[in-house]
């Protein structure tokens, strides 16, 4: 099974192209979501990229969707190359325009510049860009080329599309007009016009074409899995405030389904038995070419995909239960939790190199994760309204308001402010941001930044250490041998194994009792 590769102190997803497809991809470009970007990846026999990280976890989970996605466009590959209808070719163009607008929101630059953008970009039209030679047929096409062709091909290799040279075109000619609109609102966004709100409604949504594997068949009469989670994307996108799936989440659970429906040759939920579940886990493990853990992932997802068709169904289409919980998932040997721990002396050193840090996320996330068993993604989401006093104590809340993401609903929770972290000033740096009270505190990559920063200038390379995670087990260990009350440890960590644990935070009135277990936990270092 591949694996992130170490080069020098940044791990990277290296990988050789498939012998099938090898010829195909050369020279082409595909796009690989890796954290929070889209990185352009030039193929040669095989494809290289960094993800960014020096942090173990994260460079595999970073590895899985960006693998994930690369698997796709293999497939793409094998299915050889594919029209663009009008709507497509349509939505393709706008898609192209709302990343234009989103980008440039916050700062769309000048009214000059956009003028002279929209000039350069009608003359590409008009085939025009050469002043000294007069336009024709062929200066249009080239011109056009230049001018567009790089923002049709970066479209495409975003969506995993190989299209025929007549879609390609038909996309360049149609994201030339669409430039009309970028450059229209960002002029004026750059004159303080904001109003200009309904641009992007009048193209459609870009709905990616079903891939059928040879062999599977797509039988009449029943319900698919391209059909199940189509609705399940459409389910989760409907409502004002609604949370929709994101595109990795998304590949992953078409992924499983699909290699499912090659192994059994079907693409039928409703015809779907355990048994032919229990066939593909034996014949992926028999195969040794996937982890145990991988193989469980595949048999989950697709559990998944078959636990939103029941509910879809509203329960008529497996009564009995879902199928694939008579399956037992493979089992692996991990990583035992005192390996992943921080050692005493490893939490010194790291907390004494963030005293000396001014990077936000590097003085001070350590120090919160220390003092709070949280997860790193979760206070590194904080904003200046997540933190309140009351009476003489501080607490912030750990919520999913503002588009913040948990992992469960027992994450939701309000944390008590370690006394310490007030003396390591903490709450000054929270009041100092007051004016822009919804910003986060610490930027997107934190999580990479400070896993980065432990591994390589503290120099902590023990392999099993988790450099973020690790606070969480420290903490629990020390809040154990401090006395504090097993409910408010499993509260203040969001663990979901409480029971008394249900009643804190719940109101103004427990928080006093709550800071006052946060109080027990002793101090890393010395003020």
């Amino acid at each position: 099974m591949p694996k992130p590769v170490l080069i020098r102190s940044t791990y990277y997803l290296r990988v050789h192209v498939p012998r099938d497809v090898v010829n195909q991809a050369a020279g082409t470009t595909v796009v690989l979501p890796v954290g929070d970007r889209d990185c352009r990846v030039k193929l040669t026999t095989h494809a290289k990229v960094s993800l960014r990280t020096k942090d173990w976890p994260e460079a595999k989970k970073r590895f899985a969707t960006a693998h994930a996605a690369l698997e796709t466009y293999w497939d793409t590959l094998r299915s050889g190359s594919t029209s663009l209808s009008h709507k497509d070719t349509v939505a393709l163009a706008g898609e192209v325009v709302a990343t234009f607008l989103q980008v440039l929101e916050e700062e769309p630059g000048s009214p000059e510049v956009w003028k002279q953008v929209a000039k350069l970009d009608a003359n590409a039209r008009e085939g025009k860009s050469n002043s000294l030679a007069g336009p024709t047929p062929s200066t249009k096409v080239t011109d056009m080329e230049h001018r567009f062709g790089e923002l049709a091909d970066a479209q495409l290799a975003r969506r995993g599309l190989i299209v025929d040279n007549e879609s390609r075109n038909r996309l360049i000619r149609r994201i030339a007009v669409a430039m009309e609109d970028v450059s229209r609102v960002s002029f004026a966004r750059a004159t303080g016009d904001y109003s200009e709100i309904d641009t992007l409604k009048k193209y459609p949504n870009y709905e990616p074409k079903p891939k059928q594997h040879p062999g599977v068949h797509d039988e009449r009469g029943g319900v698919t899995f391209d059909e199940v989670i189509d609705e399940e994307v459409r389910r989760r996108s409907a409502g004002r405030d609604a949370k929709p799936m994101s595109s990795s989440a998304e590949r992953k659970f078409r992924r499983a389904a699909d290699e499912f429906a090659k192994h059994r040759k079907s693409k039928r939920v409703d015809t779907l038995t355990a048994q032919q579940a229990d066939d593909w886990k034996w014949s992926m493990l028999n195969e040794g070419k996937l982890s145990n853990s991988t193989i469980a992932q595949r048999l989950q997802n697709l559990r998944t995909v078959v636990e939103w068709a029941r509910r879809h169904a509203l329960g008529n289409l497996f009564p009995s239960g879902n199928p694939l919980e008579l399956v037992a998932l493979p089992q692996r040997q991990g990583v035992n939790s005192a390996d992943r721990t921080y050692r005493f002396c490893e939490a010194k050193l790291v907390l004494e190199g963030a005293r000396r840090e001014t990077k936000p996320e590097l003085r001070w996330l350590p120090w919160m994760c220390a003092y709070s068993g949280a997860r790193i993604e979760e206070v590194a989401q904080l904003r200046p309204d997540d933190f309140f006093q009351s009476a003489d104590d501080w607490f912030y809340r750990i919520t999913t308001k503002g588009g913040k993401t948990l992992k469960n609903q027992h994450s939701k929770r309000t944390v008590p402010v370690h006394p310490d972290l007030i003396a390591e000033g903490l709450i000054q740096f929270v009041q100092a941001h007051s004016s822009k009270p919804n910003q986060r505190l610490f930027p997107r990559r934190s999580q990479g930044n400070v896993a980065g920063w432990v591994r390589g200038k503290l120099g902590l390379t023990r392999k099993d250490l988790a450099p973020n995670h690790g606070w969480r087990h420290l903490f629990e260990d020390l809040a154990m041998r401090a006395g504090i009350s097993d409910s408010a440890k499993t509260y203040i960590t969001g663990r979901s194994t409480g029971r008394s644990a249900e009643g804190y935070g719940k109101s103004d009135a427990m928080l006093p009792g709550l800071a006052t277990e946060m109080r027990k936990l002793p101090s890393f270092l010395p003020r």
